[in-house]
C-alpha cells in the first residue's frame, strides 16, 4: 500500500481545491484490490470496484453536499467487460459524482488483451500461437503495438483494386443500372446473390487456401460494405460472397474500388499481420529495427468500454468522466442494414445458401450501427471532459434514446475505426414506426474536441452525426482526416416530418475530409431542419479521392429535402467542386448572411478569412 501514497500526496490537494465544498473520495489504483474499502491507503483496483464503493456510500445515507470524486491513479486498467453505470449510480445537481484521473501519468482503460510469447520464424517474420483463437473463443480484426495501430495483411498494399462489373448472371440487367432504387429492392428480394459478388480482373483475386478468412471491403459512392468469401471462380474471374453489399456492383459504376484483407498470401509488407482462425497462429512482419519480443502488443476483446444506461423515466444523471483514456475496443460484425434478417432472406430465394459463415457488415451512410466505445442512453446532465478515445474499431461516443443535456468537451477522439460523436436515432421516418419526440436526444453539447484520423475501418463514418435529434450544439471542434463528411446533420430523405431541428453548428474547423468516398461535403444536411444554423465554420481542403464514384464533394451539401437552415459568416476554401451544392432543394430554401465563399487563397484574403470565421477551435 505504501507504493501508492506518493501519488495521492501529489493530487489530493488539487482535487480538494477545485471542490466548492468537501466531497467524499474513493481511490482506485492498478495495484489496489476491490476487496479493500477504496480509501487512500487501501484503494480499489477496477472501475467496477470504484462504482460499487460509491453505491455503498449511497446505501449508508445521502451523498455529501460536495458529491463524490473517484480518483484513478495513473496506469492501465484492463476491462474484461464494459464498465456499466445504471440509474442507481446517479449523482444529483447538489451531489454530482466525478470519475477523474489523477495527475502524473495516463489513466488507460483498455478493452484489450496483451499478446506475448513471440518467436522468430525467419527474416522479418515472427509468430505466436493463441489457443483461444484456435478454440473459437476469441477472434480479432485489429492489432496494436506500442500504442500504434498495425495494418492487417491486405492486397493491394496501397490503393485499391477495381471491379470489372456485376456477376455474369446479372450482367445484362446491370447494364440497365438495375432499374433504380425501387428495382434494386425487388432484386434483393428475388435475387439476393446479385448483391453478393462481382467480376474481377484476372489475378487480382486468387484461389487462396484460406479464402474463408478473407474479408473484402467494397467502396460504393457514399457507403462501404464488408463481405466474406463464399467461393472464387477463377475460370470466369468472379467472386461470390456470403453476405450482401449495400448496392449491387454496377449500380453506381461497373468499376468499383475494393480491397481484400486477412489472407496469408497478402502478408508481404513490413508492419502487416495475419491471424489464422483455424490454427490460432498470429504472424507479424517486423519493420526495420523492431523486435516483437520487446514490443507491447494488444488485441481487443470487448466492443464497449463504458456504458451509461438508464431506462425510460429513470435516466442516469449528474455523472462526469474527466481525464480518462479509453482504448482497445473491437467492432461488431454480422450487421446487414439492407437485409436485417440475413441469411434467412437469402435462403428464401436460394435454399442452398449457407446458414453458417464468417460475418460481414453493411450499413447506411455514416455507418451509425458500427458500434461505439462509449455509450450514453437514457442519460441526463452527464459529461465527458478532457478524455481520450483512441485505438478502437468503432465510433468513439454515441448518445441516443432519451439522452438529454449531456456534454462532450475538450476530448481527443483520434485513430478510430468509426465516427467521432454520434447523437441520434437511426429511424429514417418518425411515422413508420412512430418515434415520439421524447425519444429523440436533445440539448447535448459537443465542444472544443479534437476529432481526427477516423473512419479507418468504416470509411463512411463521420466526424459528428446528428439524426432525429434536436437543440444540440456542435462548436469549436477540430475535425480532420475523415473518410466521409465532417459533420452530418439530418436523417430523413425528403420533406417528411422529423426530429432534427434547432441544432447549432458553429465555429468548427473542418478540413481534409471526404478522404475515401464521394457525394457529401464538409457539412452535409438531409431533410427539413427548422431552426438549424451553420455559423462561423471554417472549411478547407475538401478533395475528391481518385476512383470515387458518384456526385462531387463540396464545402456544404444540402441533400434531399433540406430546408430552413440559416448559413451565416462561414468561410470555405480549397474545394474540388464548389462551396455549396443542392439536391432536390434550392438556395432559397435556406437563409444566407455574410458568408465568404470566394475560393481564393491569397494571403490578404486568408487573413480576413480567419477574422471572419471567428476564433479557431482550441486543440485539446
Amino acid at each position: 500500500m505504501r507504493a501508492n501514497r506518493w501519488i495521492w500526496a501529489v493530487v489530493v490537494a488539487g482535487v480538494w481545491a477545485r471542490a466548492a465544498v468537501p466531497a467524499a473520495m474513493v481511490y482506485v489504483s492498478p495495484t489496489g484490490d476491490d476487496a479493500q474499502p477504496g480509501t487512500r491507503q487501501a484503494p480499489k483496483a477496477t472501475p467496477a470496484g470504484a462504482r460499487d464503493a460509491v453505491r455503498a456510500l449511497r446505501r449508508a445515507g445521502p451523498l455529501p453536499a460536495g458529491g463524490v470524486t473517484v480518483l484513478f491513479a495513473p496506469g492501465r486498467y484492463v476491462l474484461s467487460k464494459p464498465w456499466t453505470l445504471e440509474p442507481k449510480d446517479s449523482g444529483t445537481a447538489d451531489s454530482p459524482i466525478v470519475y477523474a484521473a489523477a495527475t502524473g501519468g495516463k489513466v488507460v482503460l483498455s478493452g484489450g488483451r496483451p499478446i506475448a510469447g513471440w518467436r522468430h520464424v525467419r527474416g522479418r517474420l515472427w509468430s505466436v500461437e493463441l489457443p483461444d483463437v484456435r478454440a473459437g473463443r476469441w477472434y480479432f480484426r485489429q492489432l496494436f503495438a506500442d500504442e500504434r495501430r498495425l495494418t492487417r495483411a491486405r492486397t493491394p498494399n496501397e490503393g485499391t483494386f477495381v471491379t470489372v462489373g456485376a456477376l455474369s448472371k446479372f450482367a445484362e440487367r446491370a447494364k440497365r443500372r438495375w432499374g433504380g432504387y425501387r428495382g434494386t429492392r425487388n432484386l434483393r428480394r428475388d435475387h439476393p446473390d446479385a448483391y453478393c459478388g462481382f467480376a474481377f480482373r484476372p489475378g487480382d483475386i486468387k484461389p487462396w487456401p484460406d479464402a474463408r478468412d478473407a474479408e473484402v471491403i467494397t467502396y460504393h459512392s457514399w457507403e462501404c460494405s464488408w463481405q466474406t468469401v463464399r467461393r472464387i471462380d477463377t475460370a470466369t474471374s468472379e467472386v461470390h460472397f456470403n453476405t450482401p453489399c449495400r448496392y449491387p456492383i454496377g449500380f453506381f459504376s461497373p468499376r468499383t474500388r475494393y480491397r481484400v484483407e486477412n489472407v496469408a498470401d497478402a502478408l508481404d509488407a513490413p508492419g502487416e499481420w495475419h491471424l489464422d482462425r483455424a490454427t490460432g497462429v498470429l504472424r507479424y512482419l517486423a519493420r526495420d529495427g523492431e523486435d516483437p519480443a520487446k514490443m507491447a502488443f494488444v488485441a481487443p476483446v470487448i466492443e464497449k468500454l463504458l456504458v451509461v444506461a438508464g431506462r425510460a423515466g429513470k435516466p442516469v444523471e449528474h455523472l462526469t468522466f474527466r481525464g480518462l483514456s479509453f482504448r482497445h475496443a473491437k467492432y461488431p460484425m454480422g450487421i446487414y442494414d439492407v437485409a436485417p434478417d440475413w441469411p434467412a432472406a437469402a435462403r428464401k430465394a436460394d435454399p442452398t445458401w449457407p446458414a453458417d459463415f464468417p460475418p460481414g457488415y453493411t450499413d447506411a451512410q455514416a455507418a451509425p450501427r458500427c458500434g461505439q466505445a462509449i455509450e450514453l442512453r437514457d442519460t441526463s446532465r452527464c459529461a465527458i471532459e478532457d478524455c481520450e478515445v483512441t485505438l478502437v474499431g468503432a465510433s468513439a461516443i454515441k448518445i441516443f434514446r432519451r439522452g438529454h443535456h449531456n456534454r462532450i468537451a475538450r476530448c481527443r477522439l483520434v485513430d478510430l475505426g468509426g465516427s467521432g460523436v454520434l447523437i441520434g436515432l437511426t429511424a429514417r421516418r418518425i411515422d413508420r414506426p412512430a418515434v415520439a419526440r421524447s425519444e429523440a436526444p436533445s440539448y447535448n453539447v459537443v465542444e472544443d474536441n479534437r476529432i481526427e484520423h477516423i473512419s479507418l475501418v468504416h470509411p463512411s463514418a463521420v466526424g459528428v452525426w446528428i439524426a432525429q435529434s434536436h437543440h444540440n450544439r456542435v462548436a469549436n471542434n477540430l475535425i480532420a482526416d475523415v473518410g466521409y463528411a465532417g459533420i452530418h446533420v439530418g436523417w430523413t430523405w425528403g420533406r417528411f416530418p422529423n426530429h432534427t431541428d434547432h441544432n447549432a453548428i458553429e465555429r468548427n474547423h473542418i478540413h481534409h475530409v471526404m478522404r475515401d468516398l464521394a457525394d457529401a461535403a464538409g457539412i452535409y444536411s438531409l431533410g427539413p431542419q427548422a431552426g438549424c444554423v451553420y455559423r462561423e465554420n471554417y472549411l478547407h481542403d475538401i478533395r475528391r479521392v481518385a476512383g470515387a464514384v458518384g456526385a462531387p464533394v463540396d464545402g456544404l451539401f444540402f441533400d434531399q429535402g433540406s430546408q430552413h437552415i440559416h448559413v451565416e459568416r462561414n468561410v470555405i476554401r480549397r474545394c474540388d467542386h464548389a462551396a455549396y451544392r443542392f439536391n432536390q432543394c434550392k438556395k432559397q430554401d435556406m437563409t444566407w448572411e455574410e458568408n465568404d465563399f470566394e475560393l481564393d487563397d491569397s494571403p490578404v484574403r486568408l487573413q480576413n478569412v480567419v477574422r471572419a470565421a471567428g476564433p479557431r477551435p482550441r486543440r485539446p
